[in-house]
Parts: C-alpha cells; sequence; structure tokens
C-alpha cells in the first residue's frame, strides 16, 4: 500500500526514484488552466496533471514561478527552488475512465487510472502560505494501480474554502498538513466541515471530469 507524500518528497521525486528523468510536456498554460504531462525519457507519460490556478496574479514573485513552470519547469521543483516548502491538501481520491488518447499516452492499455484532487500549497518560512493551485493529478496504470485503499480515504480533507467557512485560517490549514500531523477529527470546526463538504460537493472534480471528456 503507497504512502501519497503530502510534504518534503515532492510527486516527480517519487516519479523519478522509479522512471529515472522525468520532464513536463505542457499542452496547455493559460491565466486559468495548465495541462502538462510528466513523462520519462522515453516519452511515455507517467502522470497526466492539470491544474486550475487560484494564485493572486498581482504577487510578482509568485508570478515570476508561474513564468518559469509555463516555460517547463516542473511545479513541486520551481517552487523549491525559489525557496517555497510545499504541502497539499487531498480534497479527492477515484477513479477515472482513460480515453484512447491518454491510454495511448500511458503506453497502457488499462481503461482506468486512480487519480488524485489536492490544493496545492507552497509557503517561506516567514511568509504566509499560498495556494497555487487546485491539481488533479492522473497516474498511469504502471505507476499507481487504479484501486482506492484506506490510506488514500484518510488523507482525504474537506477544501480550503469549507474549512475556512467552519472557522480555520490557512495558516492553521497548512499546519495540520505537516509530516506527522493531521486535523482533530473531534475539533467541532471539523465536524462542522465534514457537514459543509457532504452537503454541499465540490465542483472541481466535475470541470475536471468534463475537460478530460472534451479532448475526444
Amino acid at each position: 500500500m503507497e504512502h501519497f507524500n503530502l510534504t518534503k518528497k515532492l510527486h516527480t521525486d517519487v516519479l523519478e526514484s522509479k522512471y529515472g528523468k522525468i520532464h513536463s510536456e505542457v499542452l496547455r498554460h493559460d491565466n486559468f488552466m495548465r495541462e502538462a504531462f510528466l513523462s520519462d525519457e522515453n516519452g511515455v507519460a507517467r502522470t497526466y496533471a492539470l491544474t486550475i490556478f487560484q494564485y493572486d496574479k498581482n504577487n510578482e514573485e509568485i508570478k515570476a514561478i508561474d513564468d518559469a513552470i509555463k516555460n517547463g519547469g516542473l511545479i513541486g521543483k520551481v517552487f523549491r527552488d525559489f525557496g517555497f516548502e510545499v504541502r497539499k491538501n487531498v480534497t479527492g481520491v477515484f477513479v477515472i475512465e482513460n480515453p484512447q488518447w491518454l491510454r495511448d499516452k500511458f503506453s497502457d492499455k488499462n481503461e482506468k487510472s486512480k487519480s488524485r484532487l489536492s490544493e496545492f500549497y507552497a509557503k517561506k518560512e516567514t511568509g504566509e502560505p499560498i495556494i497555487y493551485g487546485t491539481v488533479l493529478e492522473v497516474y498511469s496504470p504502471d505507476f499507481r494501480p487504479a484501486d482506492i485503499n484506506e490510506v488514500d480515504i484518510s488523507q482525504v480533507h474537506p477544501t480550503t474554502a469549507v474549512l475556512e467557512q467552519a472557522g480555520y485560517t490557512k495558516s492553521e490549514i497548512y499546519d495540520f498538513l505537516a509530516e506527522g500531523k493531521n486535523f482533530d477529527t473531534s475539533d467541532e470546526r471539523y465536524k462542522k466541515a465534514i457537514e459543509f463538504m457532504n452537503l454541499i460537493p465540490d465542483p472541481t472534480k466535475g470541470k475536471f471530469i468534463n475537460y478530460i471528456a472534451s479532448k475526444f
């Protein structure tokens, strides 16, 4: 059972430990969304990633980071190079149907892939945490089998918007995402956030799924 790294080790670090050097193939990067494959040296995609941006476009440092990412940089590595620590708030784990173009890029005939939805947090030691965007990672079946395990489920939390509505601050959320820490599920605020999450499902998953389906 694989543990998804929320801090420290980046997703690309994990990919490179299995497949060697990984690079990004950027298909789209505009003011709204980034679409890219994380591929090995043979051009086989190991992850298909979509990002809906949330960062402040007036923040010059984050804009410079975004420019580097737009020019082919790997998101986590670029933030790390700029002196940021990154953490992820996982908001969903599910299985998707792979369209033929994705199966071709994965060089894999499996019709389903494990996918993970998360908010990409970044913070410098003395600064406030920011969310660069909400990221959907679709894993090649060779990298991760298309099944959901107990660890996956245990790492899923409400979105930042829902947690803030329940009374948390971004700084608190970021702290709870640290390695070895977790939200206190007995906290009344967390209970309230779970209620909100169940009443009003996050629409982001549907946006991503619809986008993938539109690419036939």
